[in-house]
């Protein structure tokens, strides 16, 4: 008996000296010597055969296995803390070339791509409940997206004035700006959330407040595109870098559906999607597609040249989808891919985007 756990233990010893010889290897190939590589593979080579033919000679074979490994890979650069920064560095690094080649998370902010996506939507919540509380807030925000919002005026004094900028509306109470962010106090959501003006402020006094629900976080495929051309229903993500329109920014990322080929003739007739002639959204024809900027009616169109598209949200009511009506064509080469998946939060449309 006491034989048999010996080699048991010998064989446990044994897997794990192999496991640390390729780590070894792994970590400081690059950088070791070229004779204490060597010497480490000849080392393992020797345990590995006295662990089949001679048992007698395995505890000196693990000796100076040990010893090769600690010349290719020394002891104390394997303990502790920097191992695990190694380690970590090279989960970054692998992280990184996945985003890079083959996808990308993205996170819907605005509602154009409603109902089939959502961005920030909020929902009447006037103070903290239950579950708003330090501790129990954070399981509930990371299972449903939702979280409590308030903003409370910073000093007393009078309304100095509101300025409206493209991200939020800015009060200054008394010399001090209280930003509060657009989803909170667009025309659709103020009524919900934002608090009536008031002349005169005290310290403390709720500005806005609001259950905010996080937008869909998604994942585009940045590589499927280098095999398939884009397709008609398409919901892709587009860099707007070479859109000139001055109410786009340029530094920045859209998501719509794709509605228009290159060398097509796009315009909207009684809310469908006309392609040189031919109704052409049969697939999505939930949408209702309204008219706006250079789709005023059912006598304008757009041409689209031989490496555009045209992008649209699912969302055309008025204000709702700064899209390709107003912009025209998107290039070829400004894609990033089409949307895939929603992975959080964990409602109604997490999982494959149809």
């Amino acid at each position: 008996m006491k034989t048999f756990f010996k080699k048991r233990k010998q064989k446990k010893q044994y897997k794990e000296l192999l496991k640390s010889a390729k780590h070894a290897r792994n970590m400081r190939e690059d950088i070791a010597k070229e004779e204490d590589l060597d010497d480490l593979e000849q080392a393992k080579q020797n345990l590995i055969i006295s662990f089949q033919k001679d048992m007698e000679d395995l505890p000196k074979k693990i000796i100076l296995l040990e010893k090769a490994i600690d010349k290719v890979y020394p002891f104390y650069l394997r303990k502790g803390i920097r191992e695990q920064m190694e380690v970590f560095i090279v989960a970054i690094a692998a992280a990184m070339a996945i985003r890079a080649f083959f996808i990308e998370p993205f996170k819907i902010p605005t509602g154009s791509m409603q109902p089939t996506l959502n961005g920030i939507t909020i929902e009447a919540q006037a103070k903290r409940t239950f579950f708003d509380n330090p501790i129990t807030k954070f399981p509930k925000w990371l299972i449903t997206g939702e979280s409590y919002k308030e903003i409370r005026a910073q000093t007393s004094g009078p309304l100095v004035n509101a300025d409206q900028s493209r991200d939020a509306l800015i009060l200054n109470i008394n010399g001090v700006k209280h930003r509060i962010p657009f989803y909170m106090c667009s025309s659709q959501s103020a009524s919900k959330c934002l608090k009536p003006l008031k002349r005169y402020y005290q310290k403390g006094d709720i500005l806005a407040s609001a259950k905010v629900i996080t937008g869909d976080q998604i994942i585009v495929n940045k590589l499927i595109y280098n095999f398939r051309s884009p397709r008609r229903g398409d919901i892709s993500v587009f860099d707007t870098k070479n859109i000139k329109y001055d109410d786009v920014r340029k530094d920045t990322f859209y998501i719509k559906r794709m509605v228009g080929l290159p060398n097509e003739n796009i315009k909207i007739e009684n809310n469908k999607i006309i392609a040189n002639g031919i109704i052409a959204n049969e697939k999505f024809d939930f949408i209702n597609y309204n008219y706006a900027g250079k789709l005023s009616d059912s006598n304008t169109s757009i041409d689209l040249l031989d490496d555009q598209y045209l992008m649209l949200g699912d969302n055309t009511q008025p204000g709702m989808s700064l899209d390709g009506r107003f912009f025209g064509g998107v290039p070829r080469e400004d894609f990033r891919g089409p949307a895939e998946f929603v992975y959080w939060p964990f409602r109604e449309h997490w999982g494959l985007i149809r």
